[in-house]
């Protein structure tokens, strides 16, 4: 694992000089550099500049940056097949597997061998009755009103199969991986990342009574918006991509994309829990 891609969050490296720094520090250790045109920085030396990250050009993409840049990094490489190693330069930094203190003892495991590559769930969704857009989440599709004051209805079905409807400010429906992000903030329950789940989580619900859902991955969750705005968000993974009008309906099921993380043996999901929750 020689060839290295590097994406970066650029409002945390506005100074070259931190960039700089990791990027000669792989080069003096035998690994090719490779950034996006996009991120072209002056006084880098010996980089390969490249349109997209592909398997042909790196075998490892590094993010440095918070969960937000990661959530961008997994899409450029989604399809590639390409595992991610995040180095947390934000703030709480759950997706990171470090810290940036961490970047150069690291290397000196991952050029020992010592990591394994884990694979993590990614959902489609597809606005079926709007723009029939397919987008891919590694955390979560959320559905909201914005700064509209209505109570928003949404009917729920699985496989087709009517369940409920729900009266809330919006719902989550997220992975594993993104069950700590805006999940565990509207009440909805952790769970470990290799878990083959789906969580629907309501966000401010009308009744009391009603709990965050878990389903089976193997389903396919269809949410139909009944009553409430003129219009309402689709946000994935914390960006607004469209909107949804009355009665039009998104399709949300597990993809058959991974994103791929590299895992280091002391960086177990029990321990970051502890760290980033707990201690």
């Amino acid at each position: 694992m020689k060839r290295i891609g590097i994406f970066y969050n650029p409002k945390l490296f506005k100074s070259i000089q931190k960039l700089k720094e990791r990027v000669e520090f792989l080069q003096k250790n035998g690994y090719i550099i490779s950034l996006l045109e996009s991120q072209k920085r002056k006084r880098l030396q010996g980089i390969s500049y490249v349109e997209d990250f592909t398997k042909e050009n790196i075998e490892l993409l590094i993010v440095l940056g918070g969960d937000g840049t990661i959530l961008l990094a997994s899409k450029l490489v989604l399809k590639e097949n390409i595992p991610l190693l995040g180095f947390n330069h934000g703030k709480l930094g759950f997706l990171s597997e470090c810290e940036k203190h961490e970047f150069e003892p690291v290397f000196s495991e991952i050029q020992k061998g010592a990591y394994e590559i884990e694979e993590r769930m990614v959902i489609e969704c597809i606005t079926v009755s709007n723009s029939g857009k397919k987008n891919f989440a590694l955390n979560d599709c959320v559905l909201y009103k914005g700064k509209y004051p209505k109570m928003l209805t949404f009917k729920i079905l699985d496989d087709n199969e009517y369940l409920f409807d729900i009266e809330a400010d919006g719902i989550i429906v997220s992975t594993p991986t993104g069950s700590t992000g805006y999940n565990i903030s509207a009440g909805g329950s952790i769970v470990f990342p290799n878990t083959n789940v789906l969580l629907l989580t309501p966000i401010n619900p009308h009744n009391q009574f009603v709990k965050p859902f878990i389903f089976s991955a193997e389903k396919k969750l269809s949410i139909q918006y009944i009553k409430g705005n003129e219009k309402i968000y689709v946000a994935i993974d914390g960006e607004n991509v469209e909107t949804m009008k009355k009665y039009e309906q998104i399709a949300i099921e597990k993809s058959s994309y991974t994103s791929k993380f590299i895992k280091l043996p002391d960086k177990t999901f029990a321990k970051i829990v502890r760290e980033k929750f707990i201690d």
